[in-house]
Formats: C-alpha cells, sequence, structure tokens
C-alpha cells in the first residue's frame, strides 16, 4: 500500500462506537463542538456524538442530558478525562505517560497533548438540573496542528505520534474513547464521584506535590492534596484552598 493510499483510508475508516452513541461525522473544519452546543439547544438527544473527519487531531463533542444539579454533574468533566486516559493507556506503549493537568488538561510525557471543555445552559444555576451539557475533547495526533516547528522545539507540547504512538489513528482513539467514557459514567451513575476522584487523581500532574497554576484569571499555589466532593483541585498553603470546578464552563484552560 502506498502513503497515499494509506493516508486516504484513515482520513475515511469510519470509528465503530457503542450502540448506545448516535455518530454524526462532520468534514474537518468543521467544529464539533459548535455543532454539538447548537444540537444541544435545539434538543438534539442525550449521547449524540458529533466528530471531525480528520487524521491531525481528534477533535468531538457529546451531547449529555445529566439528572442531577449543575454542580454535581461538573465531574463529567473528570470522567472525559479518565475516558481518554483509559482510552491512550489500553492502545499506546507502555512507556507513554498520560496524565491530568487539573482542571481539564491532557498531557502526554510532560507536553500538552489536548484537554476537553465543558458548556451547560447559559444562565443555568449550580443548584439546578440543566437541561443539557456539552463535553468536547481535543487530542493532538500529528504534526499539522502546532505549526511547522520542528518536534521538540516547544517542550511544553506534544502530539501522540512523536511519543511512540506513530500506528495510532483518529479513528482507533475515538473507539477507545467512547468505550472508556461509557464505563465510567455508568460508574459515576452508581456510585458517585469517589471511585472517578480516586482514579482521576491515579493520573493527576501533580498530585501530593507543590503546584503553582493561572486559575480563574487569579494565581494559586500550593500542595495539591486532592478533589473536593464536587471535582475542585484541594490547595494546602496554611489552610486548605479549593478551587472550583465550575469556573471551566468559561472556557478551557488550555489553548493549543
Amino acid at each position: 500500500m502506498d502513503e497515499a493510499t494509506r493516508r486516504l483510508l484513515e482520513v475515511t475508516e469510519k470509528p465503530i462506537f457503542p450502540p448506545l452513541y448516535d455518530g454524526v461525522k462532520l468534514p474537518a473544519g468543521e467544529d464539533a463542538f459548535e455543532a454539538a452546543l447548537a444540537a444541544a439547544r435545539q434538543g438534539a438527544d442525550p449521547a449524540t456524538l458529533f466528530w471531525e473527519d480528520r487524521e491531525d487531531r481528534v477533535e468531538l463533542a457529546i451531547v449529555l442530558q445529566p439528572d442531577q444539579a449543575l454542580a454535581e454533574a461538573l465531574p463529567v468533566l473528570h470522567i472525559g478525562m479518565i475516558g481518554i486516559g483509559d482510552a491512550l493507556g489500553a492502545i499506546v506503549p507502555p512507556q507513554v505517560a498520560v496524565m491530568f493537568g487539573w482542571p481539564d488538561r491532557v498531557e502526554v510525557n510532560g507536553g500538552l497533548a489536548g484537554g476537553l471543555r465543558l458548556a451547560a445552559p447559559e444562565g443555568c444555576a449550580l443548584d439546578t438540573v440543566p437541561d443539557w451539557l456539552v463535553l468536547g475533547l481535543t487530542i493532538l495526533v500529528k504534526r499539522e496542528l502546532i505549526g511547522g516547528e520542528e518536534p521538540g522545539m516547544d517542550p511544553t507540547r506534544t502530539v501522540l505520534h512523536e511519543e511512540g504512538c506513530g500506528e495510532l489513528t483518529v479513528p482507533d482513539i475515538l473507539e477507545a474513547f467512547s468505550r472508556h467514557f461509557l464505563l465510567w459514567v455508568s460508574r459515576f451513575g452508581e456510585e458517585g464521584l469517589r471511585p472517578v476522584a480516586a482514579h482521576w487523581l491515579e493520573r493527576g500532574s501533580g498530585y501530593k506535590e507543590s503546584v503553582a497554576l493561572s486559575y480563574a484569571g487569579e494565581q494559586h499555589a500550593g500542595i495539591f492534596t486532592g478533589l473536593d466532593d464536587s471535582g475542585g483541585m484541594l490547595l494546602q498553603t496554611e489552610t486548605v484552598e479549593a478551587l472550583p470546578l465550575s469556573a471551566v464552563l468559561a472556557g478551557p484552560s488550555w489553548v493549543l
């Protein structure tokens, strides 16, 4: 198989999702997150999954319908991170370290490789059950996304194909994520946040260490001691400071 044929098959291969999902394929460049938002506002069925047909990165978004108040539903962001962490953990070489940067970053071998985002209806109060949520995922697969610089020139960012995952395709990741995400959504519904938080912290970057971060326009520093009952970060300084997860609704903390 020549290179041109191989690349064509990579782009046109269609992922197979669990039956619960209604998959909607979008052409490359049509924003999956915005498409899911528009559909959610128009009453789209929950578990509608939008994905872009491209080979350089994963771009997907899922319409969700929570049955709890917004504050209690926010950890679906962490469930999404676990979904992609477990998905990659099952299909990448064992030496590849997949970690989570709180609140919404996905790091591979120490470099930013993608992240998640979450949206709720405008004006929805934290103590109100939202009509819908939209969860988005971006994962960089090939160098095209992050410009023309040589590999390794920016140690803060990376792509999967430069971290020993050269055989991995976007459909591989989409399929694996959809399965692992569904498993953890089910577990969250049955057991609550505790197992989600414990599993998230296994990959939590800086957990039990001193960290410094900018969040919601402010600088914070302390020892990252865990997650609170709503998925917020607990920072130990002279006291314990809780950084609320709700600020992610204003937009992702990561920029690619």
